[in-house]
């Protein structure tokens, strides 16, 4: 036994005790913080989820073809449509037609077109259905005011073949009306006052009799019989017109002077045709559009065998065509290739959560849920068919964003980290829908998107300790 002896009652040392001479000095203070280790994850399963990420571009490739089908079978019921209701109309504007006879040769006409020309036309717009598609059809009434002038015998004799042995059979005269691809929706009752006298519209082989010479398009005629003068002639008409139409509507006019004003209660216009509207009011009630257009060195006159003639045709063109505000296939297709960005921001989301929550995920339920995004643009397509694009996105959204949100509940069982998942998911569904309806600026909205997305991604790696990364000692101060 030692004689070594210790008072309890005796005062304590001066000065902090001795520590065992192998302790470093620090040992008291707590151990630096360190950031989750990415080597959590084996290097295997970190190629697995990348390799999943790659493989759901297969089912988007799949339903890509399925969107295509079906749009294609859109295609052909608007076709079918198309035959039974009527073509997408391209109407000629009126032109006065004189026979001219130069012995036993074929007759030639001389057509003149109107100096000027005003036109009203008003679409009434339907929708056609054959079961889940459809189409935009409508009913046109063309209000048409305009006069032709008709110059001296002298003068259009310059424009026939044989100048000296033929002769002008002014009382078959007639004013011309057709279109590219027929005259559907048009009424017995319609009809074309010529210089105060009401007449009637005849098919063209019911008066000129020769199929050759009607060719080009198809057209009605109304006689206007004239009496030459020295000086040339006037004639005034006026003539209303019903058509029945699929899509678009256009006009091609050859005269001089053009005033046109379209309207319809179709709230998403596109004016198509080589001339602008002068001014155009388009609302979510309807459009209304203005043209004014001169040609100078108009009116034109041209001779040749046919009735019709395409020199005639080389003036204004206006038109409008009643396309959807949102085509569906369309904006389903464009849907599609954002897929693959779904499945990655939610794998990144998945792979944060394990790296950092340490929440343990199993690569099956990667796949699981690569399976349930992918199947967004399928429901999509499925669901915007009946109740259209808006309703059919926001319902797919919402069954898609509602499995994920759940079963990510049932794989972290934690309230945080599938409260961040479920906002990452609904703030990309968002941000898609938005961005798709941004015409001129998707590109520029979408690029910097992504620019924040990176950055973003940048930030949360830096809070990972990646295999093989040397820590740098704080400098000394």
């Amino acid at each position: 036994m030692s004689d070594t002896t210790i008072d309890p009652f005796a005062p304590p040392p001066d000065g902090p005790p001795d520590l065992p001479p192998d302790a470093p000095a620090s040992a008291a203070e707590p151990p630096p913080r360190r950031a989750p280790s990415a080597s959590l994850l084996p290097l295997y399963k970190i190629a697995l989820i990348a390799g999943l990420a790659i493989a759901s571009v297969l089912p988007n490739m799949l339903i890509g073809n399925v969107i295509d089908e079906r749009e294609q079978r859109q295609s052909g019921v608007q076709e079918e449509i198309k035959r039974n209701w009527g073509p997408q109309q391209t109407v000629y504007s009126p032109t006065l037609i004189i026979p001219y006879q130069a012995g036993d040769r074929p007759r030639q006409y001389v057509k003149i077109a109107a100096a000027q020309l005003d036109l009203a036309a008003d679409l009434a717009p339907q929708e056609r259905k054959r079961g889940l598609f459809h189409t935009t059809v409508y009913e046109a009434k063309l209000d048409m005011k305009g006069t032709f002038v008709v110059p001296s015998e002298a003068r259009l004799r310059d424009f026939v073949t044989d100048k000296d042995g033929g002769r002008f059979v002014w009382n078959e005269s007639a004013i011309v009306f057709g279109t590219e691809g027929g005259l559907a929706g048009m009424r017995a009752s319609d009809q074309i006052t010529i210089d105060g006298v009401a007449t009637s519209w005849q098919p063209c082989l019911e008066v000129v009799r020769n199929e050759q010479t009607c060719r080009g398009s198809v057209m009605v005629l109304a006689a206007a019989p004239l009496t030459p003068t020295a000086t040339g002639a006037r004639v005034s008409f006026r003539s209303t017109v019903n058509l029945r139409g699929t899509g678009s509507l256009c006009f091609l006019h050859g005269g001089k002077d053009l005033a046109a004003t379209f309207r319809s209660p179709w709230p998403s216009p596109s004016f198509i045709g080589n001339t602008l509207p002068l001014s155009s009011t388009v609302t979510p009630q309807g459009f209304e559009a203005t043209w004014q257009a001169s040609e100078f060195g108009a009116p034109r006159i041209a001779a040749s065998p046919f009735v019709m003639d395409s020199a005639m045709w080389k003036g204004p063109t206006i038109g409008v065509d009643l396309i959807e505000a949102t085509p569906i296939y369309r904006m389903i297709t464009r849907v599609s290739k954002y897929g693959l960005l779904f499945v990655l921001l939610s794998f990144a989301t998945y792979f944060f959560f394990e790296v950092l929550a340490r929440v343990r995920i199993h690569i099956v339920q990667y796949g699981l849920l690569g399976l349930s995004l992918s199947l967004f643009s399928l429901l999509l397509v499925s669901l915007a068919e009946p109740i259209g694009y808006t309703n059919g996105y926001l319902a797919a959204a919402g069954l898609v964003l509602l499995q994920s949100t759940l079963y990510t509940a049932a794989v972290a069982r934690r309230f945080k980290p599938t409260l961040t998942f479920g906002f990452v998911l609904a703030s990309l569904f968002g941000f898609i829908y938005v961005l798709l309806g941004l015409e001129t600026y998707s590109l520029l909205i979408g690029a910097l998107a992504l620019f924040v997305v990176v950055s973003a991604l940048m930030v949360l790696t830096q809070m990972v300790k990646w295999p093989g990364r040397e820590e740098v000692a704080p400098a000394a101060v």
